[in-house]
């Protein structure tokens, strides 16, 4: 059968109007592209470079010294207990001069006197007084130091919606591999059969147990042995196996649903050389590829439904204050990004105090009381990767 082909001459309105709609819908849809890139990465909670390259640049934006320091905030979503605890709490920092941006990872049991509550529970406090997102911007740019001039909160259930509304993706499966350590959602406060209690372990028993002496809660198993060591991940897993589920993937082409896209880039206990955070940033960049390419897809952009459906999935799941024009400003200088970094505070900053002096809850807190070292641990980093990369750079002229 010959193929009839359709040109400006058999009729050039009707072609001119589909061309002015794709033009529309394009930056619609890269902006939607770079929302489920962003949900990706911070559902998996990976550093990778490559998707940071969806969302950080733009020398138009608001910046302080040279810099334009985003906040990327992610939680569970729905409607269980912790729902809005920002479990996920990262600070990107991009260097406009040297165009390199450093990642800064805030664990989320970091105390902050000012609140007497953990990091993770800043933004949940800020919603209570309808100030979610500004709340955690100014709390959490006073402890590192850094002016946040912009954030962005997203939802699990954000990610999984968006890939049904684009009735979802087909993936490519390197490797057959196997996660008997999947957490479930809705299980994670579930105690399987311990039970919590405070005790007041005398320096006889705390020596045996290897705690310290003093007031403090433990778990109990059902025979009533104590479980100490459940904080650590290996033990917790095997104490609270009710937790975690068992998820398989095939090699070869898969067709997934949001829910089965989530499992695949979040899984970090895989076999088969599945479970180191290399395969998983591995995954994550085919996840972020398909989503890219369905978007970017004539069936998406002349589909209004589909347009639409996404727009309200990710305005459901969505708390920002980049702009639409924003947002295109990351889009467009996105590839001047030459280098990326990583940062944690970590024990050279912060410590673990006796859990008994915080109510038995287990906490890091900095070694001063307004944060200054870390301040000076930042500036320092941010002024070493300076130096490497201008002699870098100096050498390659």
């Amino acid at each position: 059968m010959k193929q009839i082909r359709f040109g400006r001459r058999e009729n050039p309105l009707k072609l001119r109007r589909i061309k002015w709609i794709i033009r529309k819908l394009v930056p619609i849809a890269i902006v939607l592209g770079l929302l489920i890139g962003l949900a990706i990465f911070l559902t998996t909670l990976s550093g990778s470079s490559s998707v940071i390259n969806f969302i950080i640049s733009g020398t138009s934006l608001r910046s302080d010294d040279g810099r334009v320091n985003v906040l990327l905030l992610g939680m569970a979503g729905g409607s269980h207990d912790g729902a809005t605890l920002t479990d996920t709490i990262l600070v990107a920092s991009y260097n406009l001069k040297q165009k390199s941006v450093h990642i800064i990872s805030i664990p989320r049991d970091l105390w902050l006197p000012s609140l007497q509550s953990k990091a993770n529970a800043v933004y949940q406090i800020g919603i209570l007084q309808k100030n979610g997102l500004n709340l955690t911007k100014t709390i959490i740019g006073n402890v590192l130091g850094l002016p946040i001039h912009y954030g962005l909160r997203i939802d699990f259930h954000g990610f999984v919606e968006a890939i049904d509304a684009l009735g979802g993706l087909d993936i490519e499966v390197k490797n057959t591999f196997d996660d008997y350590n999947y957490p479930i959602a809705g299980k994670e406060d579930d105690l399987c059969g311990y039970k919590e209690e405070e005790r007041d372990f005398s320096k006889e028993e705390a020596k045996k147990l290897n705690i310290e002496p003093g007031k403090r809660s433990v778990f109990l198993a059902p025979d009533g042995a104590i479980a100490t060591d459940s904080a650590e991940e290996d033990k917790g897993i095997k104490y609270f196996s009710c937790r975690y589920e068992h998820i398989h993937f095939d090699k070869g082409k898969t067709h997934m649903d949001g829910e089965t896209a989530l499992k695949y880039v979040r899984s970090r206990h895989g076999t088969n050389e599945e479970g180191s955070d290399f395969a998983r940033s591995a995954r994550q960049e085919k996840v972020i590829t398909a989503v890219r390419a369905k978007i970017l897809s004539l069936e998406t952009l002349t589909n209004p439904q589909k347009i639409k459906d996404l727009i309200n999935t990710l305005g459901k799941s969505i708390d920002t204050d980049i702009s639409v024009k924003d947002l295109v400003e990351f889009y467009k200088f996105s590839k001047e990004l030459k280098n990326t970094y990583s940062m944690v505070l970590d024990d050279s900053v912060l410590f673990h105090p006796n859990p008994a002096d915080y109510g038995g809850v287990y906490v890091l807190i900095s070694q001063d009381d307004d944060f200054s070292k870390i301040h000076e641990y930042i500036r320092k980093i941010f002024e070493e990767d300076e130096k490497v990369e201008s002699t870098s750079a100096a050498r390659t002229r």
